[in-house]
């Protein structure tokens, strides 16, 4: 088959199963977000928030029992989920005072300043500022997906590259970022440069992420979505089993 179409479908933040209530409660409170509901079925609990700004945020507990949502092996990695606030200075100053560990900001290449705070659970989410919301929502800190919410280290730029185009195919943004270390990657058919790759050490060696906030991405039929499946494993790309109630 041809490389499929991975598109964008915003993600999970996963959350402790004995915790999930005091979770919804940090998120609803810390992050200004409104609860849409809440529910438990075949793979776990879930919430879903209305963020201030466009999309959903959802909530996912851990589940022991099922592989692609297990805690065991958590890691963060180098893998951020990414969100838009008006002003990094006062959010971060914000968190901080209600105990919430940030790290220091860091310009990336495009000029966007972006930090990680540590939210519930310790899952690590990413900040970046867009001056233009500054006002619009002053009841909430963390307002919509970043502009580009991915962030991925890789060990070799040019190599995570040519592996994206191949096999999720994306392309190369006409921005070329490779003098800084990053590069951005395109969704062609929304025409949205929304991935950010950073050439990152390799030092430390590998660790398989299994982070608290990850995205996903949307195949529409389900017929599509299990081809998908097994065209990645017939790549020798690790996969999980299929779970959930659909797919």
């Amino acid at each position: 088959m041809d490389t499929p179409y991975f598109k964008f479908d915003g993600g999970f933040i996963m959350v402790p199963w004995n915790q999930f209530e005091e979770a919804v409660e940090w998120y609803r409170e810390k992050m200004g977000w409104k609860l849409k509901g809440t529910g438990t079925g075949p793979v776990g609990r879930k919430a879903f928030f209305k963020l201030p700004g466009p999309g959903q945020a959802n909530l996912k507990s851990f589940e022991s029992n099922i592989e692609h949502f297990t805690l065991e092996g958590y890691a963060e990695g180098n893998c951020r989920f990414c969100f838009r606030t008006a002003n990094l200075e006062q959010t971060l100053l914000y968190f901080k005072q209600q105990g919430v560990d940030c790290s220091e900001p860091l310009e990336m290449p495009d000029g966007t300043w972006t930090a990680d705070i540590k939210a519930f659970g310790g899952a690590r989410l990413t900040l970046s500022e867009d001056i233009k919301l500054e006002g619009k929502f002053p009841d909430s800190r963390v307002i919509q997906y970043a502009a580009k919410p991915l962030w991925l280290g890789v060990s070799n730029l040019e190599a995570a590259m040519e592996w994206y185009e191949q096999v999720l195919g994306w392309v190369r943004s006409k921005k070329d970022f490779k003098d800084k270390g990053f590069a951005l990657m395109r969704d062609v058919k929304q025409k949205w440069d929304f991935v950010w790759l950073e050439e990152v050490s390799s030092t430390s060696g590998r660790i398989k992420a299994n982070p608290g906030a990850r995205l996903y991405f949307h195949i529409k039929q389900q017929e599509d979505f299990v081809k998908t499946h097994g065209w990645l494993k017939a790549q020798d790309i690790e996969v999980s089993n299929i779970v959930g109630g659909r797919w």
